[in-house]
């Protein structure tokens, strides 16, 4: 699914860059599979599609690994 990072910034101001975004979200939940410079190309598993499969679900889990 393809995401907005700028809506994405919007909703969590502590997201530093694209980049750092997609290593964190590679790390501890899912695979991200493109980086530009307004959208990341995230695979969401099956069973996280109930709560990460929007703009506002998977900023809610950013927000959990920034700690804010």
């Amino acid at each position: 699914m393809k995401f907005s990072y700028h809506l994405l910034k919007k909703l969590v101001p502590s997201i530093k860059s694209p980049e750092e975004l997609a290593e964190k979200l590679t790390l501890h939940l899912f695979e991200v599979d493109e980086v530009a410079s307004n959208f990341l190309d995230v695979k969401v598993l099956p069973n996280r599609y109930s709560d990460a499969a929007s703009h506002w679900g998977l900023a809610h889990i950013i927000s959990a690994l920034y700690a804010k």
